[in-house]
């Protein structure tokens, strides 16, 4: 860590000797976890004296160089496929030829697995610093720890601040030993490392109380936290009991659980939790059993069913996702029809398409050519399975509208259900009193702005009936209750009043 903050010093000094400002962007692909590590460097940057510019992979290319000086990138980047390596090469060429002069420092998976070829002189010289998983792990842990300033409180507050989205990202776990042989992210996180017991619960704690009512937990394999801490009893299912007990109103969400950690005990967990919302994202890859055990996944299609069908069965209104590969090599035109037979089985919400990549140092990779599949062929499956991912997604929508749920408003015009269904909040819209009658609706201050909040009107087609209308914004982050709908093929949802509230 002290070679990187002295890097740090170092440019912050050469930008004050030219009188040139301390600006830095980072810029973050993939995962959640990078999207994490993004907010803990930007941490780190400002308290090394770096001014962070909004820039991202998406508008790099809108910057004007003239106007806005930027002499320091750091670069969080995915290796999941080749399509994100070359995503990088593009990020890293774009970056160049608007800022010739600028230094790059590039970290993340790509980094990782490409590091024999970025520490070498040309690119050195070029001004691109690497640094890799294992560095980057230490570089961040430490300064979460706060190693070097002694100043604790300070540190979170800035990390905490650093969250730039409504939701806050916790990240709890990093490393995995499934090592499917498509996959070659355990190779690009090699370290596996679980955040301490009572970090997890103090973290949410702080979070909560900086004002963040949901929480993800995110982790590479957080089914299996706390493996690396040699703390036996310290496993995930018992740092859901103790986020459970937590004497705050707190939400929580989980990121993607791998199959073979949804046992019953973590089933009737879920099941009897007031805090963690009801969406699971549940990695299948593939529905036939040959081509999960070519996979070394661990388990067949008929155990993944049997886990699907129990959290419905458990867990009301529950929203299942997963994620599917297509044209792994092997995967004759026989299992792919079984994989869509079987995809039809399973009462889910939704599903994730991969086009298979070949990846250098998977197993897969070295798979006999005979038996890949040619890329207009998976093209042609992942447009078939989208299409069942899509139908899938309308019967799940289907079942909720007209009905109350629980939103969380992600901004002033959008909001998100416990259950992960997304959708614009219409103001003005109607909501039929008998639908909401005897719900605990979400209540706003009368006087707030100065507005209206509610007409409570009398509709002559509908004699024993009244309709209540919203007029007055929802501010973000807040949770409201509201009736979702559609509209023009969109998710809309119609925030409710108590019947009789004060605030007419």
């Amino acid at each position: 860590m002290d070679d990187f903050l002295n890097y740090l010093d170092g440019e912050i000094l050469k930008l004050k000797s030219n009188g040139s400002e301390a600006n830095c962007a980072v810029i973050s692909s993939g995962c959640k976890l990078n999207q994490f590590e993004a907010g803990q460097f930007e941490s780190l940057l400002k308290k090394r004296g770096f001014n962070i510019v909004d820039a991202d992979a998406s508008n790099i290319h809108k910057i004007d160089e003239h106007k806005i000086h930027i002499p320091l990138f750091l670069i969080n980047t995915c290796s999941v496929t080749e399509k994100a390596d070359n995503e990088t090469k593009r990020m890293l060429n774009r970056i160049k030829n608007k800022y010739p002069l600028s230094a790059i420092i590039l970290t993340g998976c790509f980094a990782q697995l490409n590091k024999e070829t970025y520490t070498k002189a040309e690119y050195r010289n070029s001004g691109i610093k690497l640094i890799d998983n294992v560095s980057k792990l230490n570089i961040l842990t430490n300064y979460s720890n706060d190693k070097h300033n002694n100043n604790i409180a300070d540190t979170k507050k800035t990390l905490i601040s650093s969250q730039k989205r409504i939701r806050a990202n916790l990240k709890i776990q990093e490393g995995c030993d499934i090592k499917c042989s498509f996959c070659i992210i355990p190779e690009a996180r090699p370290t596996h490392w679980s955040l301490k017991f009572g970090e997890v619960l103090s973290s949410i704690r702080e979070y909560y109380e900086a004002g963040f009512k949901e929480i993800i937990i995110s982790g590479m394999n957080i089914g299996s936290y706390g493996s690396s801490n040699a703390q036996s009893e310290k496993n995930f299912n018992s740092l859901l009991i103790a986020i459970e007990e937590l004497d705050i109103p707190v939400k929580i969400r989980i990121s993607s659980i791998d199959p073979i950690h949804f046992n019953d005990d973590l089933i009737n967990i879920l099941a009897n939790s007031k805090k963690i919302q009801n969406h699971f994202h549940i990695p299948l890859q593939s529905g036939s059993n040959k081509i999960l055990k070519a996979m070394k996944r661990n388990y067949t299609f008929e155990e993944y069913l049997t886990i699907i069908n129990k959290i419905n069965s458990k867990i009301k209104d529950a929203a299942i996702g997963t994620d599917i590969i297509s044209g792994f090599p092997g995967e004759t035109e026989e299992y792919f029809a079984e994989t869509l037979n079987n995809l039809n089985k399973l009462d889910i919400y939704y599903m994730h398409i991969f086009s298979y990549s070949d990846r250098k140092g998977t197993e897969a990779f070295l798979m006999d050519s005979k038996i890949k599949i040619n890329p207009k062929t998976i093209k042609q499956r992942t447009a078939i399975l989208r299409d069942i991912s899509s139908n899938k997604k309308d019967i799940f929508h289907k079942k909720f509208y007209g009905r109350t749920l629980n939103f969380l408003s992600l901004s002033k015009s959008q909001a998100i259900s416990s259950n992960y269904i997304k959708g614009n909040i219409i103001y003005g819209g109607c909501a039929d009193e008998k639908i909401i009658t005897g719900q605990d609706y979400y209540k706003i201050n009368a006087e707030a702005n100065g507005g209206k909040i509610a007409e409570k009107r009398h509709d002559a087609k509908h004699d024993e009936k009244h309709r209540m209308r919203h007029t007055q914004e929802i501010p973000p982050n807040t949770f409201f209750e509201g009736i979702l709908m559609k509209k023009d093929d969109l998710n809309v949802i119609v925030p409710c009043l108590k019947t009789g509230a004060s605030a007419i």
